[in-house]
């Protein structure tokens, strides 16, 4: 009880600094509550926290909810209003574009301000295929646990990319949360259940995985999960709109 009374304190400090203009720029629409319904369900931080629930009736942490404000293109924004017993408060948050009730889909917490807070479906991580120890959903402290520091660091927006030259790969972030890890042909990292490389052929991964690749170079893990190969690097990454079959 008390981790989860932790947790709410934790999503109403986000909702409070969250900017004020965070939708100014936004196409927002007024749409009954039961848009929400393909994200009902519990929501854990990286840690294994519950944060945030909304329910079959449509509370969210036990408040009800007022309305809802939506926007979808491949990222679904909501603007959620719920009574209070002080008031009403607006909390305010994205869905990415992975597909439904897959692995990887999350919920994005003060995604504007410095401090995203990522929330999935459960409190263990799940995932299919990982390379080096390094799984899609992970986040950026836990990634400098097992490798320390970058040689190099990139960053746009709430992207982020991370390079290890001696090993040869590169982890991909969004908003704090690895979404593709890349493998190069010089470097040393495999993947953990497969154990191919980038040096293996097309038909090793086909074989091993027992799926497709398809013209784009991707084959398809199930559970929002896909391996992209292209000439000089072979690529873990999260299923979204960009990848599509």
């Amino acid at each position: 009880m008390k981790k989860f009374l932790s947790a709410l304190t934790v999503l109403f400090a986000v909702a409070i600094f969250l900017p004020a203009m965070t939708y100014a720029e936004l196409d927002y629409r007024s749409v009954p509550v039961t848009y929400l319904k393909e994200i009902i369900g519990n929501w854990y931080d990286t840690k294994g926290n519950l944060v945030l629930t909304i329910s079959n009736d449509y509370k969210l942490n036990g408040c009800s909810i007022v309305s809802v404000g939506f926007t979808a293109d491949t990222t679904a924004f909501y603007k959620v209003r719920i009574a209070e017993r002080s008031g009403y408060r607006d909390i305010e948050f994205l869905n990415t574009g992975s597909e439904r009730n897959s692995y990887h889909e999350v919920l994005v917490l003060n995604y504007e301000g410095n401090n995203p807070l990522v929330l999935r479906r459960t409190k263990e991580p799940r995932y299919v295929e990982s390379i080096g120890g390094i799984y899609l959903g992970m986040d950026k402290n836990q990634v400098a646990s097992l490798y320390g520091q970058p040689s190099n660091a990139t960053a746009r927006y709430q992207s982020n990319t991370w390079t290890y030259n001696n090993e040869g790969f590169e982890v991909g972030f969004y908003y704090g949360a690895v979404t593709a890890v890349t493998i190069f042909k010089n470097g040393n990292r495999r993947f953990d259940w497969s154990g191919l490389s980038a040096n293996s052929s097309r038909a090793d991964f086909e074989y091993k995985y027992n799926s497709r690749v398809n013209q784009r170079g991707n084959l398809n893990l199930g559970h929002g999960e896909l391996i992209n190969i292209e000439s000089d690097r072979v690529s873990l990454r999260v299923f979204t709109s960009g990848y599509r079959f």
